[in-house]
């Protein structure tokens, strides 16, 4: 999939000529993290206390899991399209793999917040982060764009965040125990991108460019012309 969402209905994407590699972008990609704890917390506590014979909590407790493991890959395939292998005016295989699991990302989200939620509020939260995802690739300009594409990231990391906490399933079951569960896998993911950005951060400059050039082998950059 070489198009993205915006494109495929009608949208021309100006900031494919100017986006470059730039700190804030790659730290906003991580703004999708509290989201994927906040699914991992649900699902743990769904597990744990909700009736599973019920048909309805144990798709729930399957969406949930989906959801979690997809938004913690969106995490780390943004990282590496928006940052780690972006080039002005070119697309790499992380490119077009961020485009497919965020695309991905967003129809389960949607399909699991519809079953709980009206088709109004649903259309809402589909809305809000297409609308700054469109503004991002309307960019003329690097500066522009490395505000609209971290404005992005933040807008769909808190509307996935409030999409997997408004209307819970088997909510009286799990409401009670949810906050530590939460806690728990929030301080978790907290921790562990502590960790990945304390070890990019005194990690010799020799071996980091060893570990991109690895990455690099499989990057296939591919000419992008926004249409």
């Amino acid at each position: 999939m070489h198009r993205t969402l915006a494109q495929l209905i009608g949208f021309k994407s100006q900031s494919c000529k100017i986006w470059s590699s730039h700190l804030l972008v790659g730290v906003s990609c991580f703004f999708f993290a509290p989201a994927a704890a906040a699914f991992w917390a649900v699902w743990w506590c769904l597990l744990q206390y909700a009736d599973l014979k019920d048909s309805y909590n144990m798709l729930q407790m399957i969406l949930y899991f989906l959801l979690a493991v997809t938004y913690t890959m969106v995490v780390l395939t943004s990282y590496s399209a928006d940052y780690l292998f972006i080039r002005r005016g070119q697309r790499s295989f992380y490119g077009r793999l961020d485009i497919f699991v965020a695309s991905g990302t967003l129809f389960l989200s949607t399909f699991d917040f519809y079953l709980r939620a009206s088709i109004i509020e649903t259309m809402l939260l589909v809305l809000v982060p297409c609308c700054a995802f469109v503004y991002s690739t309307q960019s003329t300009a690097f500066e522009v764009w490395i505000w609209r594409h971290f404005y992005w990231h933040l807008v769909g990391g808190a509307v996935a965040l409030y999409g997997s906490l408004r209307l819970l399933p088997a909510k009286n079951s799990i409401i009670s125990e949810l906050p530590l569960h939460l806690c728990i896998t929030e301080t978790v993911y907290a921790i562990g991108i502590a960790i990945f950005f304390v070890i990019r951060g005194t990690c010799p400059k020799e071996l980091l460019d060893k570990f991109w050039q690895m990455g690099a082998q499989y990057a296939n950059w591919q000419p992008v012309s926004g249409r």
